[in-house]
């Protein structure tokens, strides 16, 4: 935490400053002097907390107060004085102080305005937290609990900071090479943990200064440490003399087969398609094992059709990649793709059968049902398989009936809901674009910005200025 002492009195501040820094020696404590100078270095700082004297030369403690508070709204500001005065400590909290201190200051009173200060920002940094991560609805973030270590770092937007995960126990701990400190520590339900440190300078990869650019950055290197660590327990198979490339190429044209045996009906060689390309895909690194399932996952959303090209959209690939990633191990991610491969090609075959004996017949109710969930479902990032399991039919089933009813896959129909919501959002609240973005399933601001365009073609702030809408930030 860092803390700035304000006082005229030279033997005063110095008094403060030796008991500060005996209280706690692991934090940043300040001479600000005072006047213009301790405006100056406040706003080079820009501490957590100010100790401010109240009648000093050239400004005055109540003048600074009024300034700080216009300019950093979040900064906590003890007044301190040598008058017990009512009228003093009036004016001060009416501007904004968070105490009033009267001196001299002793170290019982110092240790307490300090730790409760700390504790504020903790509260606020996990408050701040919890509505990011409740506006993103990232499935894999459901469980995220965080332990607050260097609050002042993360409202601090000047200075670096990075996502990390080499383990890090949640509780406090000194910086490593590089880091300022420890902003805090977290775990995922499925066990990951890692933490936010600060930086000296821009970190080579996981940096970020800014809030919002919190969650791209964790994605990028969860997706990273899923790639080191989450699927080791993958056979270390034999690459018989193959490269990757040569292994991704086979798994591609393994891909290709079970695509064209699924289409044609053909369960025996679909299997075998499918053992040949799963034993692919255990030679493979992360990301290209990844980019191998959502590819096909992502035909399989457009249906299995028969015509001769499938042409698979940018958004539906991003759909199945997070699908991918939400699973914690490689056993886990089999299972559920031979339960929707292999089970959702038997799943059309079936519908393709009812449809050649009940061809003048409307779909069945379950499909009105599957509408109404996603319509009325609050969660921005609804699933495929979630939907399909609540009206008891298979995946690929409720993806075909899509296409055939709606003439667009599940994901461009959940996708022109969430742009629609964020459409209304940007008339209708003053939010911030990336916390829009966020608060619609987004993590990745930019993609949000051009799928917005795209679809209405206005960017997310060009779209409020043609309604009027000026000075909102992004």
């Amino acid at each position: 935490m860092k803390i700035c002492v304000v006082d005229d009195e030279r033997e005063v501040r110095m008094s403060i400053l030796q008991k500060l820094n005996a209280l706690f020696p692991d934090d940043e404590i300040f001479d600000a002097e005072f006047g213009h100078q301790a405006l100056e270095r406040i706003e080079m700082v820009r501490p957590d907390l100010t100790f401010l004297d109240i009648r000093m030369p050239e400004i005055g403690g109540i003048d600074i107060l009024k300034r700080l508070k216009a300019s950093y709204p979040a900064m906590h500001v003890v007044i301190i004085s040598g008058y017990d005065d009512f009228e003093y400590a009036r004016q001060a909290l009416q501007s904004g102080a968070s105490d009033y201190l009267l001196k001299p200051a002793d170290r019982v009173q110092l240790r307490e305005i300090v730790d409760r200060v700390r504790d504020s920002l903790h509260m606020l940094l996990l408050q701040d937290m919890r509505q990011r991560i409740d506006a993103a609805s990232i499935p894999m973030l459901a469980g995220f609990r965080i332990v607050p270590q260097e609050a002042g770092i993360w409202f601090d937007e000047r200075l670096w900071k990075a996502v990390s995960f080499e383990p890090r126990d949640m509780e406090p701990a000194s910086p490593r090479n590089g880091e300022t400190g420890l902003v805090f520590a977290f775990a995922l339900e499925d066990g990951t943990e890692g933490a936010v440190v600060g930086m000296t300078v821009a970190p080579a990869y996981g940096g970020f200064r800014e809030k919002a650019a919190l969650l791209p950055s964790f994605l990028v290197e969860y997706r990273k440490h899923r790639s080191r660590m989450s699927f080791h327990s993958r056979p270390a198979a034999d690459n018989g003399g193959r490269s990757g490339k040569e292994w991704a190429r086979r798994a591609a044209a393994c891909r290709e087969r079970i695509v064209l045996h699924a289409r044609g009906g053909d369960y025996g060689e679909l299997e075998r398609a499918f053992e040949e390309w799963m034993d692919s895909l255990g030679h493979l690194d992360y990301n290209a094992l990844e980019h191998q399932c959502a590819f096909l996952m992502a035909l399989l959303d457009e249906g299995l059709t028969k015509k001769d090209m499938l042409i698979v959209d940018e958004d539906t690939l991003r759909y199945w990649q997070q699908w991918v990633s939400n699973h914690a191990s490689w056993e886990e991610l089999k299972q559920r793709l031979q339960r929707i491969v292999l089970g959702g090609v038997k799943a059309i075959q079936d519908v393709e059968r009812q449809e050649r004996s009940e061809r003048e017949q409307p779909p069945g109710s379950w499909f009105q049902q599957a509408l109404a969930l996603i319509e009325n479902s609050t969660d921005m990032n609804v699933s495929l398989e979630a939907v399909a399991d609540a009206v008891n039919v298979h995946p690929v089933t409720l993806s075909r009936m899509f296409k055939q009813q709606m003439g667009e896959n599940f994901v461009r129909y959940l996708t022109r809901k969430r742009l629609s919501y964020a459409r209304e959002r940007l008339l209708r609240t003053p939010k911030k674009i990336n916390e829009i973005a966020e608060e619609t399933g987004y993590a990745d601001h930019a993609y949000f910005r051009s799928l917005f365009k795209r679809e209405f073609g206005y960017s997310p702030s060009e779209f409020r200025r043609q309604h009027g809408i000026d000075g909102v930030p992004e």
